[in-house]
């Protein structure tokens, strides 16, 4: 095995089409079809090979067909989450016993497959996660014995989704709440900011898948997030580990707290610019009060009074997606008048 330590690689690394990846809390059914679906968009992958499974030390091997193609997948799978995946380049050429390069260090170990946690008799994510950030990367050289995989499947769902780059002010699980329950109803949420990411769990499959495809890439407050989905167990492995995360950072749901009834169909509307606002008393459905209240979360263009003779409602369009987004986090089920207004998104145009 060859480690070395720096954030400056030697070219002929840069060069390979080799990528080893960690991840953390995994899937339990992850397979090698999920990785060569997942990078398959960035160029031909011409093999996979899982090396390790475990919550603390999963790793993977992939060959994609060109450096290139290795170069575009470790792109995305850098801005995809520092978090859930790591992505280090993997180079099989064993070097003299001594070699040095500028600003970086190598040396040869004799055991090709010792993991860098197999004498850690005690160990929780939270050191896990914080120990990725600080120590050397380990490239390991794989025994040719070991059976490659090729596939081409699709990616496995769950009702689970990694939401990474979660960073703001103030941030909580109920702000993540306010939105994230606009796409179905949720069992859990748990946000670890140590690492900026959230696990959600949603009653059924239906609502998280439609959160992948709806919602990937969207600009939320500091940063912007992606969605993958993760194992069904994921949030009920980090319960219990209190250091990673505050009390306010866990939320669970009941049916008080649905947004929508399970009897009835339920319409489902991605993030829009246009947000609904019902609940209202009859004294601040009106478009001068709204204004004043929701300029306070960035530019109002319009807005539009939709009262009937029982119900106050209004349309309110922010000037831009991300400022939505914040506006909802922030002011859904939030008082106006001694009144606790709800906030949905909409297809509706203004």
């Amino acid at each position: 095995m060859i480690s070395f330590s720096s954030p400056i690689l030697p070219e002929s690394w840069r060069n390979s089409n080799m990528l080893l990846l960690s991840l953390i809390a995994p899937p339990d059914n992850l397979n090698p079809e999920y990785f060569s679906t997942l990078l398959n968009q960035y160029g031909s992958v011409n093999s996979v090979k899982i090396l390790n499974k475990s919550l603390m030390d999963y790793k993977v091997l992939v060959e994609m067909g060109t450096p290139e193609a290795a170069k575009s997948a470790k792109s995305f799978l850098d801005q995809l989450s520092s978090n859930f995946i790591k992505c280090s380049y993997y180079y099989d050429e064993k070097p003299a016993q001594s070699v040095s390069y500028k600003n970086c260090s190598l040396d040869l170990i004799n055991d090709s497959t010792m993991s860098t946690l197999k004498y850690r008799h005690s160990t929780s994510l939270n050191e896990i996660v914080q120990e990725d950030d600080k120590q050397p990367t380990s490239i390991r050289t794989i025994p040719s014995s070991q059976q490659i995989i090729h596939s081409t499947s699709k990616i496995q769902h769950s009702t689970v989704l990694c939401v990474n780059g979660i960073k703001g002010k103030n941030l909580d699980a109920q702000k993540l709440y306010n939105i994230f329950s606009n796409f179905g109803n949720i069992d859990k949420i748990l946000l670890i900011k140590l690492k900026n990411f959230a696990f959600i769990k949603y009653l059924k499959e239906e609502y998280s898948i439609f959160v992948f495809q709806n919602c990937q890439n969207l600009q939320f407050f500091d940063s912007v997030v992606s969605i993958s989905f993760v194992a069904e167990d994921a949030i009920d492995k980090l319960i219990g580990l209190d250091t990673l995360y505050n009390q306010q950072d866990y939320y669970v749901g009941t049916q008080e707290t649905d947004r929508f009834n399970s009897n009835h169909k339920m319409n489902l509307f991605p993030p829009s610019q246009v947000l609904h606002i019902s609940n209202l008393k009859k004294v601040s459905s009106n478009a001068e009060t709204m204004w004043d209240v929701f300029s306070e979360f960035g530019v109002v263009e319009a807005v539009k009074v939709l009262n009937t003779q029982y119900k106050f409602m209004c349309l309110v369009k922010m000037e831009t997606l991300q400022q939505a987004l914040e506006t909802m986090a922030l002011m859904h089920n939030e008082e106006i008048d001694n009144r606790n207004i709800q906030i949905s998104f909409t297809k509706a145009k203004i």
